[in-house]
Order: C-alpha cells, then sequence, then structure tokens
C-alpha cells in the first residue's frame, strides 16, 4: 500500500478498505467516534488514488491486496481486522485468503461479497462510465442512498474525491471487481465476519447478504444499519463504528494470539 492514514494507538488493529469511489479520508465521519485508546485503525489507500494518484501499477484487486500485506508488515500488526466498505469488503475478504492465520476477523460494511460484482455487460459498463463522469457518479451516490436526501449531499460526496481518484484506476478496478470471485476460498476460512447491511441499501440488501455472505462463512453475524443506505459510515457514522468495535472486541485474542471464535453462526 502505497499510502494510508493511521488513526489511534489501541491494542485492537482495524485495516480499512475505501470503496471505489474512496479515498484515505473515506471514514473519516465514523472515525470521530472510535475508541482511540482500544483500536487504530489503518485506512488503505489504492493505487491511482489520492497520495498514490501517480503510483504506477497494474491496478486490479490483487495488487491492491499485495500491498496491504506489505502494509501490515509495515505496521507489525501480527493479528488484526480486515474491514471495507463497497467494493473495499472484497479486498477485505481477499486479504483474509491471502492471510487465513493472521486476519482475526472480517467486516463489510455494504460490502460487495465474495463473488464480486455482476458481469453483466451493461452494469459493467456503466461502473467503467464513472471514471470520466461527475454527473453519474453523483447518481450511484444518489441511488446508493435511495434517493433520501437533496442533491448536494451527493454532489459533496463526489467532489471530495474527484480531483484525488485517476479515472483509468477506478475503471480498472470496477472492471476487476466483475472477474473477481473468491468464494469458494472463503468457504474454508474461520475467521468470524460481521456484514453490516444499510436499510435502505438497493443493492447491497440483506437478502442478497443472506444468500452470499451468511452461507458462506462458518460464523457470521448479520446486522442491518437502521437509518443509513449504501454508505453507513457517513449516514450513521457512530453506529457505524460501534457496531465495528463491539464485534472486534467480542472476538477478542488470547494471549497466545489466537482469537476466540464464535461457536455457531449468528444473525
Amino acid at each position: 500500500m502505497k499510502s494510508f492514514k493511521l488513526i489511534g494507538q489501541g491494542p485492537n488493529k482495524v485495516l480499512l478498505f475505501p470503496g471505489l469511489i474512496g479515498t484515505r479520508d473515506a471514514f473519516d465521519a465514523m472515525l470521530r467516534y472510535a475508541d482511540l485508546d482500544a483500536f487504530q485503525y489503518a485506512v488503505a489507500e489504492y493505487r491511482g488514488y489520492g497520495w498514490s494518484r501517480n503510483e504506477v501499477g497494474l491496478l486490479t484487486l490483487r495488487e491492491v491486496v499485495i500491498d496491504a500485506v506489505r502494509l501490515v508488515e509495515f505496521l507489525e500488526w501480527k493479528k488484526f481486522t480486515a474491514a471495507g466498505h463497497s467494493l473495499g469488503a472484497l479486498v477485505a475478504q481477499m486479504l483474509a485468503v491471502a492471510l487465513p492465520h493472521r486476519v482475526n476477523s472480517i467486516v463489510s460494511i455494504a460490502g460487495l461479497s465474495a463473488k464480486g460484482t455482476s458481469s453483466d455487460p451493461d452494469g459493467v459498463a456503466f461502473m467503467q462510465s464513472l471514471a470520466d463522469s461527475r454527473e453519474r457518479r453523483e447518481a450511484l451516490v444518489r441511488n446508493g442512498m435511495a434517493g433520501r436526501y437533496t442533491d448536494a449531499v451527493a454532489r459533496e460526496i463526489v467532489a471530495a474525491t474527484w480531483d484525488d481518484i485517476d479515472g483509468r484506476a477506478l475503471a480498472s478496478y470496477a472492471l476487476d471487481a466483475s472477474r473477481t470471485d473468491v468464494h469458494g476460498a472463503v468457504q474454508s476460512l474461520d475467521a468470524p465476519v460481521l456484514a453490516l447491511v444499510g436499510e435502505h441499501d438497493h443493492n447491497n440488501t440483506e437478502a442478497v447478504a443472506r444468500e452470499t455472505t451468511m452461507r458462506w462463512y462458518r460464523h457470521a453475524t448479520l446486522e442491518i444499519m437502521r437509518g443509513a443506505g449504501h454508505y453507513p459510515m457517513i449516514e450513521t457514522p457512530a453506529a457505524t463504528v460501534s457496531a465495528i468495535e463491539r464485534f472486534v472486541e467480542a472476538v477478542g485474542i488470547d494471549d497466545a494470539g489466537r482469537s476466540s471464535r464464535p461457536s455457531a453462526a449468528q444473525e
């Protein structure tokens, strides 16, 4: 990971991956309410984004995982939680597959399942069109929030990262998400998973989570974020960070570095 933001100094380590239109600042609203004595958060930034905007690379999700492995080595984190929003949740699951003995738990925030996005040509074309269209990014955000806010909200969310994202990188990650499927690999993982689903999210719905994540993981918990759509960390920031921290602390790590696993799937 070429650039990142590090917040807090606590023993519970959480690596956060933003969504497709997010940078290292994507989780700032919810991290205002984080317990920084108990937790330390690192927010990763993808090549082509933010401080890594000019970094060359393959611009694939697998490359993101490789960069993330280098980041946790740099941070000297032995055990940590991999968490992500939307596209970032897919990356978090891929990292758990790559480091099964170090990823202590996984958190999906309105996240893609381990199957990635649909390979439907029209859907893929729309996602790639976000590369150079401010209007389409705003439409994506408005739809994700179920049209419950004024247009100014979507404009501000898009404007916050418009100049920080290389459209070529965005298009490449969007395309790669439609070609990525690790749902077979995650079924061998023992890490507990928390799936946070926005009540008003039209795409990453409760039904989708139950058909995918809740079926594929041995220890999965589903929590509905009331009042949120596809952006819980912005729409309900205090509730979102509280859900994450309660889950991570409940999983825990014993003195030997082993996580305390739930004995059965929860809902």
